[in-house]
């Protein structure tokens, strides 16, 4: 996995065989809202908010099983408004500079 840090909205990535689990938060860990992806052939992946009330988790998640075609976990803490663009940019960057942090194959 990853640990990084970028503008005060810390990072950490856990990789699994066709998933993985992106945790998006500050430098204290908790989890205030649980959502996942899921790719699915020639649909709309699959998601589902587990648990609390950020919507963004869940069309994060979407967005990132589109993307890599994984199953994607999302955990966050509770982030400003202005931190979620920001959060988004972060990871897309990363996953295109460094893939292998997030996939398996």
């Amino acid at each position: 996995g990853i640990n990084a840090e970028y503008g005060g909205v810390y990072f950490h990535v856990i990789k699994m065989e066709q998933s993985f689990i992106l945790w998006i938060g500050h430098e204290e860990p908790k989890i205030d809202s649980l959502a996942t992806a899921i790719s699915l052939p020639s649909r709309v992946p699959a998601c589902s908010k587990l648990m609390g009330n950020a919507d963004w988790t869940t069309t994060f998640a979407q967005k990132l099983a589109v993307k890599t075609k994984h199953q994607v976990f999302i955990l966050a803490d509770e982030l400003e408004p202005d931190e979620v663009p920001l959060s988004e940019k972060v990871v897309f960057q990363k996953l295109s500079t460094d893939p292998h942090i997030f996939l398996t194959s």
